[in-house]
């Protein structure tokens, strides 16, 4: 079967662009089909785009087709991984994640945080801490919060063999389905470093691949008031939300940050709230 050539999106320019497959993926970029059906619309791939709201391999809000379109869509699929770096923003909702914990005395406050305000967000977590923290794991699960791969001890994934890959994400989702009793379906790349050749390793393991599309760099802890600003400043409908449950600046700017969005009438939900299924139930592995 010959599947059809994927572009990357270029968020800032809103526009479409031919992509190496062997490159790095720039950090607010996902790949969008085009539809059939879209061209016989008149509808212009990069108003495709935007209508869709978000970027991703082989997936489109719209809905699956059935037939022909069908089988051509599913060889992509079994090829490509669902990227993606920003939500549909239906009903002005967001995506708030944290990276890299759990980490105690932030993880718990940051907690404490989200369920004063009954909101829930989702936790990209590095698998030899899940170890380590199991029962800390175990209550940003029960509080709610959707659970997510960060690979198992946090390398720069996009210089490693495809072997090393796997058995990141591998040792990663089973620490996670052995002390949490979930299994993730989304991963999220340290650093953002990750190759588009590298997309067949999670599609492989039905895990989706987030990025974000709002970094107030508060690993770097810029100050509680700099993260607050940034964030607020940059959100959008449909905006991911990167943060750290690292460090207690990330744990104080918190509250202010849910507050001020809250005021501005966004809803917050988890990854899988957000966009589902990242390959529906067509398309399982």
């Amino acid at each position: 079967m010959v599947v059809r050539s994927s572009l990357v999106i270029a968020s800032a320019a809103k526009q479409a662009r031919p992509f190496n497959r062997g490159s790095a993926l720039s950090l607010n970029s996902g790949i969008a089909p085009f539809r059939k059906e879209d061209h016989a619309l008149g509808m212009k791939r990069s108003e495709f785009i935007q209508a869709a709201g978000i970027g991703v391999a082989g997936y489109s809000l719209f809905g699956l087709t059935s037939g022909a379109y069908a089988s051509e869509l599913e060889g992509e699929y079994q090829l490509n991984a669902h990227f993606v770096h920003k939500g549909p923003g239906l009903g002005k909702r967001i995506c708030l994640t944290y990276d890299d914990g759990p980490t105690p005395g932030v993880t718990d406050k940051v907690l404490n945080e989200l369920d004063k305000r009954d909101i829930k967000a989702t936790f990209f977590m590095i698998g030899r801490k899940v170890k380590q923290y199991a029962s800390l794991a175990k209550e940003v699960a029960a509080a709610g919060h959707e659970v997510a791969n960060h690979t198992y001890t946090h390398p720069v994934l996009s210089k490693l063999s495809s072997q090393r890959v796997s058995s990141e994400l591998d040792q990663c989702q089973k620490v996670i389905e052995d002390i949490i009793g979930s299994t993730p379906v989304w991963f999220r790349p340290p650093y953002g470093a990750f190759r588009t050749n590298q997309g067949a390793i999670p599609r492989g393991k039905h895990l989706g691949v987030a990025y974000w599309s709002v970094d107030p760099r508060d690993w770097a802890r810029p100050g509680v008031s700099t993260i607050v600003r940034k964030i607020t400043q940059g959100t959008r409908p449909g905006s991911i939300i990167l943060l750290h449950d690292l460090h207690h600046q990330t744990a104080q700017a918190t509250g202010p940050v849910l507050d001020q969005l809250l005021d501005r009438h966004f809803s917050f939900t988890p990854m899988s709230g957000f966009l589902g299924d990242p390959y529906g139930t067509y398309y399982k592995s």
